[in-house]
């Protein structure tokens, strides 16, 4: 592990506040702050090298991790072997590109007149009520932390708050996952689960593709201070139809991941295949005692015991403006899952996937049962031509004493950002 690593591990994991004048809340730990180029005027077109973020500490301005991603006209990290266009000019600050930030590195506000040593200041950046960063110009400062440390060719990654190990040739198949303070043993889930499946010309010839058949490919890749970024492409053919090319962003954080997907459907398939279902889900590794929230039931949650005796919470369909899922360990561990779509697939219709059966094999898995395993489907086709989808996943300790609507709202929510010129 590098210096920088362990630097910014230290930083994470321990720190509460950047000075004494800038406090955070309890879900702020390991939260990111992203801004668009849109909300950067006075950047605009400047080259991104001569651009960097800093805060004051200790009467003077000081470097800070941050991050730049350029942007494709899709509104994913642009890589150059997607096959997406860039959205913008190469190596400048562009409206659609991404400036990215770890919150609790904010610190105070800079006083009336003060300046950093080199460079000048473009813009200040205001967050968490009173905390502060400064975007610089021709400042040659930058800070060493890093707060991921994805291995690409192992499938490894390390934060200050998890370990993630998954099949370096094949992302869906994650092999372990542990969390600082944990209190189970082994690895927290069996692997994560996506299937595709539709009937062929007909509803009753259904046909189903798993982690086995959806084999995504690498084609780009990038591993920054905020979080790592891998652009895969799959190619799903049933029956021998090539139904569609589906686009993911993998992307791990300090203390979460996110998943972005993005598919472009042709009417010809729309009219072959029949009740499409896509779903996406978590298999959890002998969680038993386990309590699951959904948005349906916020005061009431379903205890993991290995029984399928839940079927009035499993058959729920979910609200797309609320469609949180909240799993809590009771072993200081909890995820918190959370669906995002545009507004055009807003109807689109949501039902939540909960298997809480020991017996019960649902492959691919490396330990028997499902407990518990869950998730989201995604049915029929949306009406428009692409469809678009983020799973996040969140890791926190545990709820903090907040109830389980409010945790899923404040651990999932955007930090706004106030941009002075």
């Amino acid at each position: 592990m590098t210096l920088r690593l362990i630097l910014a591990f230290s930083i994470l994991a321990f720190t509460a506040v950047a000075e004494a004048q800038c406090r955070f809340d309890p879900l702020d730990r390991g939260r990111v702050v992203k801004i668009s180029g849109a909300e950067l005027p006075a950047a605009l077109a400047m080259p991104l090298s001569d651009l960097s973020i800093m805060r004051v500490e200790k009467g003077r301005f000081v470097p800070v991790a941050y991050q730049f991603d350029e942007m494709d006209q899709k509104g994913m990290v642009w890589f150059e072997d997607s096959g997406f266009e860039l959205a913008g000019s190469p190596g400048h600050l562009d409206v659609a590109d991404q400036l990215l930030m770890m919150l609790t590195d904010a610190g105070p506000r800079a006083p009336e007149g003060f300046k950093p040593d080199q460079g000048q200041v473009v813009a200040g950046l205001t967050v968490a009520d009173d905390c502060h960063f400064y975007l610089v110009r021709g400042n040659d400062a930058r800070s060493d932390n890093y707060y991921v440390a994805h291995d690409i060719a192992s499938g490894e990654t390390r934060t200050a708050l998890y370990q993630l190990d998954v099949d370096p040739d094949n992302e869906l198949n994650w092999h372990y996952l542990g969390y600082r303070g944990y209190q189970g043993e082994g690895s927290i889930i069996d692997t994560l689960k996506m299937r595709m499946s539709a009937g062929v010309l007909s509803r009753f010839t259904r046909m189903t593709l798993d982690n086995h058949n959806l084999r995504p490919k690498r084609v780009g890749f990038s591993v920054g201070p905020i979080r790592s970024v891998m652009h895969l492409r799959t190619r799903v053919v049933l029956a021998g139809i090539p139904v569609m090319t589906i686009q993911v962003q993998a992307m791990r954080y300090a203390s979460h991941y996110e998943a972005h997907t993005y598919a472009k459907i042709p009417d010809l398939y729309r009219a072959t295949l029949k009740e499409p279902e896509v779903s996406v889900t978590v298999d959890g590794n002998d969680q038993s005692g386990a309590a699951v929230y959904t948005a349906n039931y916020v005061d009431n949650p379903v205890i993991v015991d290995g029984k399928a005796d839940d079927q009035a919470f499993a058959n729920q369909t979910l609200p797309m403006d609320a469609n949180w899922i909240l799993f809590d360990s009771k072993r200081d561990f909890a995820l918190l899952t959370h669906l995002t779509v545009p507004e055009a697939l807003m109807n689109t219709p949501l039902a939540l996937i909960y298997q809480d059966d020991a017996s019960l094999a649902v492959e691919p898995e490396q330990f028997h049962g499902q407990l518990p395993n869950l998730g989201y489907s995604l049915h029929g086709w949306p009406q428009p031509e692409e469809l678009r989808f983020t799973v996040s996943l969140y890791f926190e300790d545990g709820l903090k004493g907040f109830a389980a609507d409010e945790f899923a709202r404040q651990r999932s929510a955007e930090v706004p950002v106030h941009v002075s010129q």
